[in-house]
């Protein structure tokens, strides 16, 4: 084999630590973080640091929000029971006058028992003033139970010179009713609501507080909103009578005793338009027409002589307004008067409070 010269053995060494040179700054790139994918991964974790610090700062220097508020109630009526299934409590206070027949069917306060023949003075009408407190708890938003608590006060007038009164002013709780309701349809335009009640005999019936006997009452409530400022509500429903009191006329014994309680028709309807509407306040009108139909029963008539009440129609009309809020509470008066020739009192004033949650 031939020698390699030496000058070619050092060309080649010569030729070789320049190509390691050339090549040392790409590693040593490599090896310092100068890689462009470690380099793109360290922007992106900066980036996400800041935009996460921004939007701490953004939610520290945000307002807070208002507080949420309960929506104004979209009923209005007064007299025809609403059909929207809330949380609510209500105080009402009604002023009555002029009552020609209070034991009609047993359905304001009960009748004469027959044992003395209702001797006694003829009464010629009757004022009277209740106040009603009432509760009602939604702990589903289309299921509710309700308890209403009355308190009564009557004053009798009797025809002059026609005998001892059987019943003298007076006061005192009245007969107390409890229900549930359940909203079959429930939007903002529209509700559709079955309401079933039952009354307690806790007034004392003797001193005209209350019925004697207890009652079943199913209602159907209607409420329908016709434009941004109008809206119809409806109701009807029966007041059935479990028990009442027995009469047996003396004059005739021959007579069959016949049960002075009966069932009692209501239906009414109600029309309201918003005459005035703010985001914290509204007032609205509400006239409401509200009819009872007799089915059965008794009633006193002239000269202490027991009748049959079965048939007698009562149409009333209610005006009134109330004044709604955004906190929830509103405010309604009205007036009735009778419309029929039959009626239950002549005129009523009522004024209410409800807060609604």
């Amino acid at each position: 084999m031939k020698a390699i010269p030496l000058y070619l053995v050092l060309l080649f060494l010569h030729s070789a630590l320049a190509g390691q040179q050339s090549n040392g700054p790409a590693n040593d790139g490599a090896l310092t973080g100068n890689h462009p994918a470690l380099s793109a991964t360290s922007s992106d974790r900066t980036s996400s640091a800041k935009q996460k610090q921004s939007a701490k700062s953004a939610r520290k220097q945000a307002p807070a929000k208002p507080l949420k508020r309960t929506k104004i109630d979209a009923s209005m009526v007064g007299y025809i029971e609403d059909a929207a299934v809330q949380s609510q409590v209500r105080v009402r206070f009604d002023a009555g006058f002029n009552a020609p027949r209070p034991d009609r069917a047993e359905y304001f306060y009960a009748g004469c028992d027959g044992s003395s023949g209702c001797a006694g003075a003829i009464q010629r009408t009757l004022n009277f003033q209740q106040l009603y407190l009432k509760g009602e708890y939604a702990p589903l938003e289309r299921f509710s139970a309700f308890v209403q608590v009355p308190f009564r006060w009557v004053q009798p007038s009797f025809v002059p010179n026609t005998g001892t009164p059987t019943l003298s002013s007076g006061g005192g709780i009245s007969d107390v009713q409890a229900g549930l309701r359940f909203a079959a349809i429930a939007s903002g335009s529209r509700r559709l609501t079955f309401q079933i009640g039952a009354d307690f005999p806790t007034g004392d019936g003797s001193a005209g507080l209350g019925t004697n006997h207890y009652s079943i009452e199913p209602n159907v409530l209607f409420f329908q909103r016709i434009s941004d400022r109008c809206a119809i509500e409806a109701e009807a429903g029966d007041s059935h009578p479990i028990g009442g009191t027995i009469y047996v006329p003396n004059a005739s014994p021959t007579t069959p005793a016949q049960n002075f309680a009966g069932d009692v028709a209501m239906y009414g309807i109600g029309p309201s338009y918003q005459l005035i509407k703010h985001d914290s306040y509204r007032v609205t009108p509400v006239l409401e027409l509200v009819s009872w139909h007799v089915f059965g029963g008794l009633q006193t008539g002239p000269a202490e002589a027991v009748q049959s009440a079965a048939g007698i129609n009562v149409l009333n009309a209610k005006l009134g307004a109330r004044a709604s809020f955004s906190d929830g509470s509103s405010i309604y008066a009205g007036f009735g008067r009778s419309l029929t020739s039959d009626i239950w009192y002549r005129n009523l004033f009522r004024i209410e409070y409800r807060r609604v949650f």
